[in-house]
């Protein structure tokens, strides 16, 4: 199995490193978890860092984790284009044709998957849907868009966590910002003089 945790990471903080410790927690034995931090959103407005500063502070937040079965993937940061996740599944259906394909999505965005793009063929290329909750506690249920995809969605009882990427880059607060980022990633943006930028 392959587990495909993506996200725009504008930044990436502790939440995002709490899920991929759960992923590993719940599931043992995949061939692989796929960290993979996109170019653009068709979702979300421009992002806030430039490019080469998400990956560079993706490799920060991650990289303890990073080994043979855990990887951060490159693929759609390095696209000029909108990231789109039935482009990216069916591209690494090309390069593992022999796996299942767990697809990590927020519970945010559960009701409107059946609206992502091409997304009849993206279900048909995706064994299970990880949810990963972000405001409801376990064990709530929660609201799915279908029968269809809710028969096939695992729910993740992650810790939920009091933070978010979009309050790091508007508010700019250092102490905000250095209890929930990774101390060297925080230390990256510090350096560069991130926090007195356009605020």
């Amino acid at each position: 199995m392959i587990i495909i945790y993506g996200g725009s990471f504008d930044p990436p903080h502790r939440g995002h490193f709490s899920i991929v410790e759960k992923l590993v927690q719940d599931f043992p034995e995949p061939k692989e978890i796929l960290i993979i931090p996109n170019h653009r959103s068709p979702f979300k407005e421009k992002k806030i860092l430039e490019i080469d500063e998400i990956w560079r502070l993706s490799e920060l937040t991650f990289g303890s984790l990073i080994n043979d079965s855990i990887r951060l993937v490159d693929m759609e940061i390095k696209s000029e284009s909108s990231s789109y996740t039935y482009d990216t599944v069916l591209k690494l259906t090309g390069q593992y044709p022999n796996e299942s394909f767990y697809l990590c999505i927020g519970e945010d965005s559960l009701i409107g998957l059946v609206q992502w793009y091409e997304f009849e063929k993206l279900n048909e290329l995706i064994h299970s849907y990880i949810i990963l909750r972000r405001t409801t506690e376990a064990p709530h249920i929660l609201s799915f868009p279908n029968q269809e995809i809710e028969n096939k969605s695992i729910v993740l009882n992650n810790p939920i966590w009091d933070v978010s990427s979009s309050k790091i880059r508007n508010e700019r607060n250092l102490e905000y910002a250095k209890k929930w980022m990774n101390p060297d990633a925080f230390v990256f943006l510090q350096n560069q003089g991130w926090f007195e930028k356009n605020k």
